[in-house]
């Protein structure tokens, strides 16, 4: 499975930022991808309406069944 814009992804585990918490398991899209200082940074906008930058170990890429 390539990792590309559009690729439907969930949280691994729940995930707080200033203005609320992601929980684990919630299905999101990948918008785009980033490294810095060695580390790969996904931007994910949530089935819930957040958009969020998130480390690779936050999010695991859903599956084929999943994806459709």
């Amino acid at each position: 499975m390539s990792i590309l814009p559009g690729t439907r992804c969930r949280s691994a585990r729940a995930i707080t930022f200033p203005g609320g918490m992601v929980r684990r398991a919630t299905l999101g899209t990948l918008v785009s991808l980033r490294e810095n200082l060695g580390r790969a940074l996904f931007t994910v906008r949530f089935d819930g309406g957040q958009q969020l930058i998130v480390f690779a170990h936050e999010i695991e890429f859903a599956s084929e069944e999943l994806a459709a």
